[in-house]
């Protein structure tokens, strides 16, 4: 017999593997097609004709109808045209979400506008598409493409009424459904669309919300002037649909998930914040390398290192017998040692050159005792005599052995004869012996 504790262990297991299981399919079911509900004006002014030709109702048919044909295999479509059925009443769903062919949508679309009237209850509209259930299914990818021509009213007009649509758009955002803004023709209500598509979070790049005038540039809407026109548009939204995102979830019904957003292949996505899905192991999180590329996504480049590795410069001097070298980066992002640099000598030696690469040449070269550096070579001076030069020859008209002044008054020296540095002292010491002599003989006398 089971004890109660564990009946009730069992049940709770059932339980919980039955609420599991429910989420685990409902979490599959995001790859299901993107719901596209077309919110089209069918206002009496969509009779009104293009410059290009035709009315702007039968433009409007033939682009809607070139796009669904395009996309039914990969969209869900459904119709919601406005005012129902003729007045300011809003529109109602004609056609639901679904797997709908092309010609389903234009059997929905229907005759053509009334031929008077002008009611444009867009706010109205998108509030009841707000209340349609299949748009808060929150396991697919919804989306309401609006299309106008013109302003939103009703009869009699109350301008403060203008910007409404605006606060419905919110509205829709906040509940997670995208509403792509489409302005048809000349006439409409450009400010109103410009602030439309900034509350829905689809406004264009680099768009100013203030423009009024619908032929200005740079409007945050979509705006079209003919079929063409609006085909694009059209074209443009569903391609953005199907594309794949980068969410994890595998939004182009294809088996993979995020293809395309892990090019260099490393594992990490772009919407996981790699900076640089070109190159493989660039991602957050990753070793800094010495690269020149923010490996970490941190947005600081090769944090810590002194140079890029493999970069190089010049080392060394430039000057005299010096060459520059040079230094290479290394792996660990540091400078190597100079290469290839030619130093300077420690002498400078007499070659002509600045040998030593201080700015000077030969300034320390040592040629030998008797010869000295010139223009690049030692130059001997010759030896010096090993005994005195002879005596100065006397002249012709000098007497001999007379002692004659020397210039100056200094001395005396015997013509013929060369002074020495002793002929002042002997001279002197004669002159003494002289008096010494003469003062005995008188004392003797």
């Amino acid at each position: 017999m089971i004890s109660p504790n564990k009946l009730l262990s069992f049940l709770g297991a059932l339980l919980i593997t039955a609420i599991a299981v429910p989420s685990a399919a409902t979490a599959q079911t995001r790859c299901l097609a993107p719901q596209v509900l077309l919110t089209v004006d069918k206002s009496s002014s969509m009779l009104g004709a293009l410059p290009t030709g035709g009315t702007k109702w039968d433009a409007a048919t033939e682009a809607i109808g070139a796009m669904t044909a395009a996309y039914d295999d990969a969209i869900d479509f459904g119709l919601q045209p406005f005012p129902y059925p003729d007045r300011c009443e809003p529109g109602r769903i004609e056609l639901d979400v679904g797997a709908n062919t092309s010609a389903d949508i234009l059997g929905a679309l229907g005759a053509p506008p009334p031929g008077s009237g002008n009611f444009t209850p867009m706010a109205q509209t998108l509030d009841e598409a707000l209340a349609y259930a299949p748009m808060l299914d929150g396991t697919r990818d919804n989306h309401i493409v609006v299309i106008t021509d013109g302003w939103q009213w009703c009869s009699p007009y109350d301008p403060a009424t203008r910007f409404t649509p605006v606060e419905s758009v919110q509205r829709l955002r906040d509940a997670g459904i995208t509403v792509h803004v489409v302005g048809f023709g000349a006439a409409v209500d450009s400010l109103t669309l410009n602030r439309a598509a900034v509350a829905a979070g689809t406004a264009l790049p680099g768009c100013d919300e203030t423009l009024t005038d619908p032929s200005a540039l740079g409007h945050c809407y979509m705006q079209a002037n003919d079929r063409a026109g609006l085909l694009d548009i059209l074209t443009a939204i569903g391609r953005d649909i199907t594309d794949e995102l980068c969410d994890g979830f595998d939004n182009d019904c294809d088996g993979l998930i995020d293809e395309g957003f892990d090019i260099d292949g490393d594992g990490v996505r772009t919407c996981d914040g790699d900076c640089d899905d070109r190159t493989a192991g660039t991602f957050p999180g990753a070793s800094e390398v010495c690269d020149g590329i923010d490996n970490d996504c941190d947005g600081a480049i090769d944090t810590g290192c002194d140079c890029t590795t493999g970069e190089s410069r010049s080392c060394g001097r430039d000057e005299g017998a010096c060459a520059l070298g040079t230094q290479y980066c290394d792996a660990d992002g540091g400078w190597g040692a100079c290469q290839g640099e030619a130093l300077p000598a420690e002498v400078d030696t007499c070659d002509g050159f600045d040998s030593d690469c201080d700015g000077e040449v030969d300034e320390d070269s040592e040629c030998g005792e008797f010869s000295a550096c010139h223009n690049g070579s030692c130059a001997d001076l010759g030896t010096p005599p090993m005994t005195p030069p002879a005596m100065d020859p006397i002249p012709e008209d000098e007497p001999r052995g007379a002692y004659v002044p020397e210039e100056g008054g200094c001395g005396c020296r015997i013509a013929g004869t060369t002074p020495s540095a002793t002929e002042p002292l002997a001279a002197s010491l004669t002159l003494l012996f002289l008096g010494l002599v003469a003062i005995r003989r008188r004392r003797r006398r």
